[in-house]
């Protein structure tokens, strides 16, 4: 099973996929908790 590839924080080892991000062409799965994270920074994609 796949685990978090957050790029902000790679410590992050949660299974609980939500959702994939697109970061320098590559897709990365995010967990429901760091999206929650993520989604609040003022991030430009």
């Amino acid at each position: 099973m796949e685990h978090c590839k957050n790029p902000w924080k790679n410590s992050c080892h949660s299974e609980s996929i939500k959702l994939y991000i697109m970061v320098k062409g590559e897709m990365l799965p995010i967990c429901k908790q760091c999206w929650t994270h993520i989604a609040e920074k003022d991030v430009e994609w």
